[in-house]
C-alpha cells in the first residue's frame, strides 16, 4: 500500500513539474493555483475553474502559468481527500465564524455519503448542492481560505526551490555524461 501511495503520488503530482518545459516561474505558478483550488471545497469544478482562470490570465491579463501542472494539483482534493478536507474547512470556518451551530464529523460524512448512493444522479447533484452551498457553504468557503491561500503561496515558492535546485542537478549531470562520452570516444596517447 505503502509502495502504491509514493508511485501515485510521483506519477500525479511530482512528475508533471519535473516534466515541464515551461519556465520555473510559469510552473510555481501553475503549482500554486492548482494547490489553491485544491484546498477549496469545489471538487468537481476545479479543473474547470483552473482552465477558466488560465484563459483570463493568458488572454485578459497577458500572464501565463502552467495549465497542466496546475490541473494535476488540483488532484490533491479528490473523492478519497474530500470529506475530511470539506470537513477540515467546515469545522475552521464555524471557529471563525463562532458559529454555534454543532456539526460531527458522522454526521457530515453520513450525509455526504448518502448523495452518492442516491438512484438519480441529478437528483444527488441538485441535493449535494444545496447542502454545500445553503447549509454548509459560507462557513465552508471561509475556512477553506486559511487553508488554501498559504497553500497556494507556500507551494509556489516550494515549487520555485526545489524545480530550480532540481534543473540545475540535472543540467551538471547531463553535462557531466557529456564530457564523460567525450573523452571516451577520445583515442588513448
Amino acid at each position: 500500500m505503502r509502495r502504491l501511495i509514493k508511485y501515485l503520488l510521483y506519477t500525479k503530482l511530482i512528475r508533471p513539474i519535473t516534466r515541464s518545459e515551461g519556465s520555473i516561474r510559469q510552473v510555481s505558478w501553475g503549482v500554486g493555483l492548482g494547490v489553491f483550488f485544491a484546498l477549496t471545497p469545489t471538487v468537481g469544478i476545479q479543473m474547470y475553474a483552473v482552465a477558466l482562470v488560465w484563459a483570463l490570465c493568458r488572454y485578459i491579463l497577458n500572464a501565463h502559468f502552467n495549465l497542466p501542472v496546475a490541473i494535476a494539483m488540483v488532484w490533491i482534493s479528490n473523492p478519497l481527500t474530500m470529506i475530511p478536507l470539506y470537513y477540515l474547512f467546515l469545522v475552521s470556518g464555524y471557529a471563525v465564524m463562532e458559529t454555534h451551530e454543532k456539526l460531527s464529523f458522522a454526521l457530515f460524512d453520513n450525509k455526504l455519503s448518502s448523495f452518492s448512493e442516491m438512484e438519480s444522479t441529478w437528483d444527488s447533484i441538485v441535493e449535494a448542492t444545496r447542502f454545500l452551498i445553503i447549509d454548509l457553504g459560507w462557513p465552508m468557503v471561509v475556512g477553506s481560505l486559511f487553508y488554501a491561500i498559504p497553500g497556494g503561496i507556500l507551494s509556489y515558492w516550494i515549487t520555485a526551490y526545489m524545480l530550480s535546485r532540481y534543473r540545475q542537478q540535472r543540467l551538471k549531470h547531463n553535462q557531466f555524461l557529456s564530457k564523460g562520452s567525450q573523452t571516451a570516444d577520445q583515442p588513448l596517447n
